[in-house]
């Protein structure tokens, strides 16, 4: 899936702080510079975030909800490869769209480098609703 213009992007990651501080580390450092240029400013800590010590489970939201990034093309596929190899200590669910709301559900469960469309996720479980479920849907 390629999007287009303008990139958005709101990502939970859920894991040890000592995991979470890996790839913040990681984002940093410039290694997603060939899909965009990161910022600090994308990442908002849990509340609990700064009190934890590094073996508690904490969170972090990546977003830029009210800025988008200008691109030519993203390929999602690609960006997801590189991000959830990178995030694979962590639980993962995220969201990237662009300026024609054209978007990306996906999860990658902790200890895991791949990720799964949450689209197809929900394709798959309506196969097995019943005929009157699906019209509820």
């Amino acid at each position: 899936m390629t999007l287009y213009e303008e990139l958005y992007f709101e990502i939970t990651l859920t894991g040890a702080k000592s995991e979470i501080k890996k790839l913040i580390s990681y984002l940093r450092s410039g290694e997603l510079d060939d899909f965009f240029e990161f910022s600090t400013e994308y990442i908002n800590y849990d509340d609990s975030y700064s009190t934890a010590t590094d073996d508690a489970e904490t969170s972090v939201v990546l977003s830029n909800d009210d800025y988008g990034i200008e691109i030519d093309e993203f390929d999602v596929y690609d960006f997801l490869d590189v991000f959830c190899r990178a995030a694979k200590g962590l639980s993962v669910v995220g969201q990237l769209y662009d300026i024609d709301d054209e978007e990306f559900n996906f999860e990658s469960a902790a200890g895991s480098a791949d990720y799964v469309d949450k689209k197809s996720i929900s394709v798959f479980n309506q196969d097995e609703l019943l005929p009157e479920e699906k019209d509820e849907d």
